[in-house]
């Protein structure tokens, strides 16, 4: 069964493509065939693809897609979807009509947040998308908050104290206990140099994988609860 996983939060920068990326490239690791689709205006997840390409870098069981329409990502998914084992969707870093369309698509969104105001309430929105669908289409799409870009320094702001509890206490969603730290390897990837999982293991590198392989733990737990429980987001 193919399993859909869009990353959506209405503010851009997020992190959402470097996120995508990363578990693409874990996936595809254990074997996996993974479908990712570029829905984002600026095309990030198409031009990292094209630099691969052009380098010799593209990565095994990994294939990218570029769709901006919501019916050509329905297109997409009737004809294709079938053959790989996730599909990843890139979504632009703003509220547009395609939101809808991709939570209807997914079996998890993740809202991935730094710890600033517009992302975190960013990610509400979205997880209040979730349930909505849900509702409307008795869907049981699940939903997930990232922390990303952390530092040490951020962990000591009031905001990055304050996320658990209004994501977790207050708003109700789940929130990821894997954190993405500001890693310079993270970003030497949107170079065209194929994913993390490709690169040669180095300290910075190893500490990167922990990090990647915890979050795709985390990830199948939350679908494989979700499937055992019949629950929704």
């Amino acid at each position: 069964m193919t399993v859909v996983i869009a990353a959506i939060n209405g503010k851009g920068g997020a992190g959402k493509t470097t996120a995508l990326m990363n578990i693409a490239g874990e996936y595809a690791l254990r074997g996996g065939r993974v479908a990712m689709i570029d829905m984002d205006a600026r095309s990030n997840l198409m031009k990292w693809w094209v630099d691969c390409r052009e380098k010799d870098a593209q990565p095994e069981g990994v294939e990218v897609y570029s769709h901006k329409t919501a019916r050509g990502l329905e297109r997409w998914m009737e004809e294709n979807a079938e053959g790989f084992n996730h599909v990843l969707i890139d979504t632009p870093g703003e509220d547009t009509s395609i939101v809808d369309p991709v939570i209807a698509a997914s079996d998890l969104v993740i809202s991935p947040i730094q710890p600033s105001k517009p992302e975190v309430l960013g990610a509400i929105e979205s997880f209040e998308n979730v349930l909505r669908i849900n509702e409307t289409l008795g869907r049981t799409c699940q939903h997930g908050v990232l922390r990303t870009r952390i530092t040490v320094t951020v962990r000591h702001t009031e905001l990055y104290r304050k996320i658990r509890p209004i994501i977790e206490d207050t708003v109700g969603t789940y929130l990821f206990r894997t954190e993405v730290f500001e890693r310079n390897v993270y970003k030497d990837i949107h170079n065209g140099i194929g994913t993390l999982q490709m690169r040669e293991v180095t300290e910075a590198i190893a500490k990167a994988r922990r990090e990647t392989q915890a979050l795709v733990m985390e990830i199948d737990e939350v679908l494989a609860n979700a499937t055992a429980t019949g629950g929704t987001a």
